[in-house]
C-alpha cells in the first residue's frame, strides 16, 4: 500500500533566504504548489512558520549545502 501525503513542503536553505515549496492536493486528484522565499533573520523565519501552517503542511523535507547557521538564536 502506497502512503500519500496530501500537503508537504520543501526548504531549500541558504545563509540569507530559505526558498519554500509547497505542493497540496487540489480538486479531482491534480495538484497545486507555490514557491516563496523567506529571509533568514527571526521574522522572515517567523512568516515561514505561519506561511506552513496556513497551507496545513504536515512534512517538510530540508536540503543545504555548506555551512548553515543555528536558527534557534534568531527565533
Amino acid at each position: 500500500m502506497d502512503v500519500l501525503i496530501d500537503r508537504v513542503a520543501g526548504l531549500d536553505v541558504h545563509r540569507d533566504t530559505v526558498v519554500a515549496a509547497v505542493r497540496v492536493g487540489g480538486r479531482g486528484g491534480g495538484r497545486r504548489g507555490e514557491v516563496r522565499t523567506f529571509a533568514t533573520t527571526g521574522a522572515g523565519l517567523t512568516r515561514l512558520a505561519g506561511w506552513l501552517s496556513e497551507q496545513r503542511v504536515s512534512l517538510v523535507g530540508m536540503e543545504s549545502t555548506g555551512v548553515i547557521c543555528s536558527f534557534q538564536d534568531r527565533i
